[in-house]
């Protein structure tokens, strides 16, 4: 079995470990980093070079927003889901246009999330 690699962006500590126990409980995802701002997100995509990125898109230094371009710079075959508390329409468009392949609200269970990463993860790796 191929495990899809994935890593956690956002600023919120108590986000990234709800986040880890979700992808835990799914025997088909890996953790394999945890990033809490837009510049370490970038910089794990290149050394990782993940197969999903969960990005949050408010985060100091860089937000996520500014991050994805620069991560599917470093890492062209990572998926990139964005988290975010509100999205509008304009962001929805804006991610999507950027090089995001979705996007989820936060807030919603965490079930749900995991059932959308691993349809993407099908989508995009046919796994």
């Amino acid at each position: 079995m191929r495990y899809c690699r994935v890593v956690i962006a956002d600023d919120s500590a108590d986000i990234r470990l709800l986040l880890q126990l979700a992808i835990q409980g799914d025997p088909e995802l890996e953790l394999v980093g945890e990033a809490s701002d837009g510049a370490e997100a970038v910089s794990l995509a290149q050394a990782l070079q993940p197969d999903l990125m969960l990005l949050d898109l408010s985060m100091p230094v860089m937000d996520g927003l500014e991050a994805i371009p620069l991560i599917r710079g470093v890492a062209p075959g990572t998926a990139i889901i964005v988290i975010s508390g509100f999205l509008t329409d304009e962001t929805k468009k804006r991610v999507l246009d950027a090089g995001a392949v979705g996007f989820v609200e936060k807030g919603g269970d965490f079930r749900e999330l995991i059932t959308y990463v691993n349809k993407v993860r099908a989508e995009q790796f046919g796994t």
